[in-house]
């Protein structure tokens, strides 16, 4: 079906119009956030203090996201959308909406309508996701669920994902990729892009007190230059944001290559494409991650289902 583009560009060009549906769309994080984040119900424990961060955080570009790996995305997809046969996609978490403006501007240059699905056990996010969805004119399905409790009703064509694997702890990955697996058709589609840290001990990686405290100082730096000022909270706001998102902030440690392609190849996967290196050209780009000393890359892998 045809339809009329109102989709911005995901990438690098469409970084400014981006910022403006940032600028909109970042008090409605912080209050949803405040709102409709999942509780723990046993710690009790929010994920407010990551969603309710990372718009502010995106529009301030001190954050890893879509924008700087559009690209990857949008050279498998195109190839996809074409051949007619992957209209059926699944998006394994979401941040917020960043995954989701890719796809969809993948399928517009196309002048195609989608069937996509966002899964995340957080409304948050996924209330990001409607709210862009029909800003931009498409229907969308949203599920609040665990990966591993989301029903299928018939298998997806294609699964898109970014970054999960570095929040779930490494003892889950197994379970998440037989996850994607049941999810997909056979000869289904996986692709994504994950940070390595390569020869890091440990299965987890955080700031140090010294990082958080540099972290708060970047914060305030990218916000004294940022083109939506009235999009930001006040300032005791904004330390709290970023204190709290420092301190909090872990990421899953997968410290080799082979770690991520055997995960792959013993889940039931046939690897198509796989990179690795930086593939971020912006001069001004810094990480998100907790920073560490042993090397960070990251990895892009295109994958069939066998």
């Amino acid at each position: 079906m045809k339809t009329e583009n109102h989709v911005p560009s995901s990438g690098p060009d469409g970084l400014e119009v981006m910022k403006r549906v940032l600028a909109e769309s970042v008090p409605l994080a912080r209050q949803w956030a405040g709102e409709r984040c999942w509780r723990d119900p046993v710690s009790g424990e929010s994920c407010a203090w990551y969603h309710g961060a990372w718009q502010t955080l995106r529009l301030l570009g001190i954050v890893s996201t879509l924008t700087h790996h559009a690209p990857l995305y949008l050279e498998a997809l195109r190839p996809l959308i074409t051949d007619g046969d992957h209209k059926r996609v699944f998006l394994s978490g979401s941040a917020d909406y960043g995954l989701l403006s890719v796809v969809l501007d993948a399928f517009a240059q196309e002048d195609l309508r989608p069937e996509i699905t966002v899964a995340d056990r957080c409304e948050t996010p996924l209330r990001l996701c409607r709210w862009y969805a029909e800003r931009c004119g498409f229907a969308l399905e949203t599920v609040q669920a665990d990966l591993g409790e989301v029903p299928l009703d018939r298998p997806f064509d294609l699964i898109c994902v970014h970054s999960l694997l570095s929040c779930i702890p490494v003892e889950r990955h197994g379970e998440i990729v037989a996850t994607w697996r049941r999810l997909l058709r056979p000869g289904g589609i996986l692709m994504m892009a994950n940070t390595l840290y390569l020869g890091t001990p440990g299965k987890a990686a955080r700031f140090s007190p010294q990082h958080v405290e540099d972290y708060k100082t970047r914060v305030f730096k990218a916000a004294a230059g940022c083109p939506h000022p009235e999009a930001l909270p006040p300032a005791d706001e904004l330390e709290r944001i970023a204190d709290a998102f420092s301190s909090t902030m872990a990421a899953s440690v997968i410290s080799s290559r082979a770690q991520l392609s055997d995960l792959l190849l013993e889940g039931g996967f046939e690897i198509l494409d796989e990179r690795f290196g930086e593939f971020i050209k912006d001069p001004n780009y810094q990480r998100t991650g907790p920073p560490v000393t042993s090397k960070k890359e990251h990895a892009w892998v295109v994958a069939r289902r066998a």
